[in-house]
């Protein structure tokens, strides 16, 4: 973005996001602050579900990020997984244009700054 467009876009009020792509994908945050991913063809595996419940009891740190729209019925047993171990969380009802992607994250657990998690994924 050249120095003009920013100019112009400041003085119509509106701030341009870093990495928007970037933020679709991970529900609002950046990759670097993801500690684990749930896609959304892993939701209703009871063993996606505890190895969720897994990472949350050894993180400490960290905001549950659950796309309501993505996570469907299974979005209750993501937010009571959060709710036991002691994790604040924020359902999104409004999709974040992630419908775009073949599998795309429902559930993710991401920190305040960046940690640079090597795999996020479970399997």
């Amino acid at each position: 973005m050249d120095i003009n467009e920013r100019l112009q876009q400041e003085q119509l009020g509106g701030q341009s996001k870093i990495n928007p792509d970037e933020q679709r994908r991970y529900l609002g945050t950046f990759r670097e602050r993801v500690i684990v991913a749930v896609k959304t063809s892993q939701l209703g595996k009871d063993q996606i579900q505890a190895q969720f419940e897994s990472a949350l009891k050894s993180h400490s740190i960290g905001k549950v990020l659950i796309d309501q729209n993505l996570a469907g019925d299974d979005f209750t047993t993501y937010v009571t997984i959060a709710t036991q171990t002691k994790h604040p969380f924020t359902l999104l009802s409004q999709s974040i244009e992630s419908t775009h992607q073949d599998d795309p994250i429902a559930v993710l657990l991401a920190a305040d700054t960046a940690i640079n998690v090597d795999n996020i994924y479970l399997s």
